[in-house]
């Protein structure tokens, strides 16, 4: 038997989004899906499979298949596949997790605006 590792997990109680909770467009089951791939949702994505997806849940993987399907059909989760067998999803839109390095791109970014604006973007005009 092998021995699986539980993926690492932000994990902060069960709390799902107000917009998410209230959307007419999911199933209870595509909302507890998308929360779960949220909060294994790292800077590398999340890896979970299907199978640890239908153990947690107690469905079947087709069941789990179909569901993430649906979630990257309506645009709540974009789903990337490496070397045929290393899948990684990630939350889209409002819920997405930033990156270390796109966060510190983005902190340069201002640093070198704020800079810029000292510098040269306050001109006194009489």
């Amino acid at each position: 038997m092998l021995n699986m590792e539980k993926p690492s997990r932000d994990f902060k109680g069960i709390w799902i989004p107000k917009e998410i909770w209230e959307s007419r467009q999911l199933s209870i089951m595509e909302k507890v899906l998308f929360q779960e791939i949220h909060s294994l949702d790292n800077e590398r994505g999340c890896y979970a499979g299907n199978k640890y997806f239908a153990d947690f849940f107690d469905v079947s993987e087709r069941q789990i298949q179909n569901v993430i399907a649906s979630l990257k059909g309506k645009g709540f989760i974009f789903v990337t596949i490496q070397n045929r067998f290393e899948r990684s999803i990630r939350v889209v839109g409002k819920y997405a997790r930033v990156r270390g390095e796109d966060l510190r791109q983005l902190r340069q970014d201002q640093a070198g605006l704020v800079h810029k604006f000292r510098i040269g973007g306050m001109k006194k005009t009489s």
